[in-house]
């Protein structure tokens, strides 16, 4: 992704004098009034006009506030506030480098390519970046390697199937065009294997000084302009991981702004611990043995055999549904892990070179199994405040270690040196606690949109309880139902991929209208199949709850099968309950709370949409802590009759394109 620079990348509306700016290092002073003329300026710029929004104008005064005063300051903005430029704004009047740190890579794109190179237009002296982790550019020493060959292989010596080999030629002759190596620019699809032939993690990296690409690398292109950059935009893992490497990744700064707040709990609490697999070990001596060869052959295949056993191990203690710590099988194996991986180690580190080639084949060796090796040693020594425990990631258990309360971290090592503003559409009421910062109140900024008038929160009555056998075929005559009155034009959200194809295959047959499932495509193409259809639903599961914007005519119904709880034996939410005083209240309700609001949120994104949140769980008109989930939700027209809903229904289906 390149910079946006508005003297070279956009088109530039000089910023008059007095704008507001400040320019001095050590103080920032905001006047909150030249913002919102700022804000003004930007605003009537845009397509249409634009227009002015209260509670945009609200939200920027208090995040010029936060700047000013150096106060961490958390922003509950509803849907349609426009907290983008409401906090860019500030952030490129403040003279100081203001890091933007996003959940989803959707809200980052849109960012980059339009909203901060729109304020940048407007304000002198504002340069953008992005920055990704290295992994996600090409690495040129790496594609100068393969390149011209006629027989790709892989760092283990095995050859690249000819499709994958296809598609790295053709992103090697994509790399003599691109200026940013940014992997998301590529025209296609592109499948992980050929990516990973041509790009290189962290661990695997020479480094600028020693590389031969070094002066002409795409990622230490990209720090450049971070480093240059007076708004930097990186997505929130990036974020962590730079906590976890001592503040080494990005740039010096003083102001961070945390979008889709309500997501940096569980990023954090997961990037500040770490996760380890058999495939790490398996392909540690797979790319170990090509290069030491055969005085170390023995002890690359015994470090692989260990690997399937410590899978085979992993396995059994998941199955018997032991999901935290180590049985005595699985401690033996990592620990036969540990006794090769530190023998390969210093055999790969004494291992002599006699070219750039081989060199850079040690280094990615090397990096990788020294991260290995530690990682090892870190599941053998979890410490006070950490949960090793087991979870299933497609084919194989992972050993996976988390915070179980990232407050403390966050308050020793963050909170005391930078200021923050933290902002979602829906922020749960337990985030300033669980993120250690007890004292900071929530400020809310209401939703502009009128959704008393253009849209229903149905409830079926009468509906089988959730948990009951009849539950999945009443779901399945819903949907059918529903979908019929809106003509298609449906998200159908589910909280578990078995139940989500399920319904699927018995809905489908049933409609006249289209039915996309997610994971038959690529999630960006299926979205953009959804958008463009006239009348196709898509069903989805947990990772299209949130960063999916499809306002208009394509999306007039939303489905929810079910209120999105943790299940009671999930590892770490059962550490979490340990921990507090009243679990239900501090942890479940909190979290469902959160995703059903972001559920709910996909279906009015702009001032004309219209339509319906179907959710087919009585818990929601029923249970007794239903106001603490309601609260949440935006104020809704309910009802549990199921006439009013298709009529409803009908009325948007018949309205060729609403105004």
């Amino acid at each position: 992704m390149q910079s946006f620079d508005p003297d070279e990348e956009t088109v530039s509306a000089e910023a008059p004098d007095g704008d507001g700016i400040q320019l001095d290092e050590d103080v920032v002073e905001i006047d909150a009034e030249r913002a919102l003329v700022l804000l003004d300026r930007i605003t009537a710029d845009l397509p249409g006009g634009g227009e002015s929004r209260e509670g945009q104008r609200q939200m920027v005064r208090t995040v010029a506030a936060a700047f000013s005063r150096r106060t961490t300051t958390i922003v509950e903005a509803g849907t349609g506030v426009g907290k983008s430029l409401a906090y860019l704004v500030p952030a490129a009047m403040s003279g100081q480098r203001v890091v933007v740190a996003t959940a989803t890579k959707n809200l980052q794109d849109q960012l980059a390519s339009k909203d901060a190179p729109t304020v940048a237009a407007h304000a002198r002296g504002v340069r953008v970046a992005v920055l990704k982790g290295r992994q996600n550019y090409l690495c040129r020493n790496r594609a100068q390697s393969v390149s011209g060959g006629v027989q790709l292989s892989f760092d283990d010596g095995t050859e690249v199937p000819q499709g994958v080999a296809d598609q790295m030629r053709r992103i090697l002759r994509w790399s003599n065009e691109t200026v940013s190596g940014d992997r998301d620019e590529l025209p296609f699809e592109v499948d992980h294997r050929a990516w990973r032939g041509l790009s290189v993690t962290p661990q695997e990296c020479l480094g600028r000084a020693k590389c031969p690409q070094g002066h002409n690398c795409f990622a230490e292109a990209a720090k450049d302009r971070a480093a240059e950059s007076s708004i930097l935009i990186v997505n929130t893992h990036l974020y962590a991981s730079h906590l976890a490497s001592g503040s080494m990744l990005l740039p010096a700064h003083e102001f961070v702004v945390f979008d889709e707040a309500h997501e940096i709990v569980d990023i954090f609490a997961s990037l500040l611990g770490t996760s380890l697999s058999a495939t790490r070990l398996r392909a540690l001596a797979a790319v170990a043995r090509p290069l030491l060869g055969s005085e170390f052959a023995e002890r690359c295949a015994e470090l692989s055999a260990v690997a399937d056993a410590l899978a085979t191990a992993l396995t059994a203690q998941y199955e018997r549904n032991q999901l935290t710590g180590l049985d005595e099988v699985c401690g033996r194996e990592l620990g036969r892990a540990n006794e090769l991986v530190t023998i390969i180690i210093e055999g790969v580190r004494t291992h002599p070179t006699s070219s750039p080639d081989e060199e850079a084949r040690k280094a990615r060796t090397l990096g990788p199994a020294v991260h290995l090796g530690n990682d090892l040693d870190r599941v053998s020594k979890v410490r006070d405040g950490e949960l090793l425990y087991l979870a299933r990631r497609e084919r194989e258990v992972e050993l996976e270690i988390s915070l179980v309360d990232v407050g403390p971290r966050l308050a020793n090592e963050l909170w005391g040196t930078i200021t923050a503003v933290l902002t979602s559409a829906t922020i749960p009421d337990t985030l300033a606690k669980s993120l250690g910062l007890d004292a900071t109140p929530i400020e809310h900024v209401e939703s502009p949109f009128d959704y008393q008038t253009h849209s229903l929160l149905y409830v079926p009555e009468g509906f089988p309880d959730r948990n009951s056998p009849e539950a999945e075929r009443a779901i399945i005559d819903e949907l059918v139902e529903l979908i019929g009155a809106a003509g298609g034009r449906t998200l159908a959200l589910f909280t578990n991929r078995s139940v989500m194809n399920r319904v699927a295959e018995a809905v489908a047959p049933r409609l006249e209208t289209e039915v996309l499932v997610q994971g038959t495509l690529s999630r960006q193409r299926i979205i953009e199949e959804f958008r463009d259809a006239a009348s196709a639903s898509l069903f989805a599961v947990t990772s299209f709850w949130q960063g999916i914007d499809v306002p208009g005519h394509s999306l007039s119904l939303v489905t929810i099968d079910r209120l999105p709880f943790a299940v009671p034996n999930d590892p770490l939410a059962v550490a979490r309950r340990a921990k507090s005083d009243h679990p239900f209240y501090e942890v479940d309700l909190p979290r469902a709370t959160m995703l059903l609001a972001q559920g709910v949120g996909r279906l009015i994104r702009n001032r004309t949409d219209r339509g319906v949140v179907a959710v087919l769980d009585t818990r929601l008109a029923q249970a007794s802590y239903r106001s603490a989930l309601f609260k949440k939700l935006p104020p809704m027209q309910r009802t549990r009759n199921k006439s009013q809903v298709h009529d409803f229904l009908r009325t948007l289906r018949d309205t060729p394109q609403n105004p």
